[in-house]
């Protein structure tokens, strides 16, 4: 008896689970704002406490804008600086460029399952596993006057194969410090809460994002291999 309750137990979390996550994963393929396929975005990006443009401890929040609305489309949330490094000098007298290497950790991206490559899930989460972005900075007579950047992401969808997404984000552009205006995504602090008050904010456009291998879902176990744990 006690075998058979367990076995009814575990049918009926297989069964939730499986409708859960294998209800339909995202359609492989590549996906771009430029040719209209999903909604190009904004960004904020805080700094940590006596930080600034170009410290580590920065937190980054960024979402598609449809003109109205954010989220509708993706999320990138919570990606933490970790790393940055001075990869090119070519400021000459106060005048050029300067580039850097910046490494993230941690965060999630979440896209959104009326987009192009929504097949049956309201939503879908992943955790990043890899996030750099290179980012030039202009400055004249020694003063910052601009900054573009290109990301480029990599993560794991749950519920799904493993680093099926890989995201590409091309022109960056650095509008100014904070205060944040209304219609760009919030500060946020190193507990993803939106309480941080420095930081910046700007546009990202030119995006490229390509799902691969999530087009088959966590392996469903057969009732058979269910049994097989219980026998006595």
């Amino acid at each position: 008896m006690r075998n058979a309750i367990l076995i009814s137990i575990v049918a009926v979390v297989l069964v939730a689970g499986a409708a859960t996550v294998m209800a339909g994963p995202p359609l492989n393929g590549t996906y771009k704002s430029t040719d209209g396929d999903f909604d190009e975005g904004r960004e904020a990006s805080s700094w940590a406490a006596g930080g600034g443009f170009l410290s580590t401890g920065g937190v980054l929040h960024a979402e598609s804008w449809d003109g109205a609305a954010l989220g509708g489309d993706w999320k990138i949330v919570c990606p933490q600086v970790v790393s940055v490094v001075l990869i090119a000098d070519l400021v000459f007298g106060g005048n050029g460029s300067r580039i850097y290497q910046i490494d993230y950790n941690g965060g999630y991206v979440e896209l959104g399952g009326a987009g192009p490559w929504g097949n049956g899930d309201p939503s879908y989460t992943g955790t990043i596993d890899t996030y750099t972005e290179i980012r030039t900075v202009l400055y004249s007579a020694g003063v910052q006057v601009g900054s573009v950047s290109d990301h480029s992401v990599g993560a794991s969808l749950q519920g799904y194969t493993q680093s099926c997404v890989s995201w590409a984000i091309g022109n960056g552009v650095w509008l100014g410090n904070a205060p944040v205006p209304a219609g760009y995504p919030s500060l946020l602090d190193p507990a993803c809460n939106p309480t941080a008050t420095t930081g910046h904010y700007g546009d990202i456009r030119d995006l490229t994002l390509s799902i691969t291998g999530c087009a088959v879902g966590t392996r469903e176990a057969t009732w058979g291999s269910v049994k097989s744990l219980y026998r006595d």
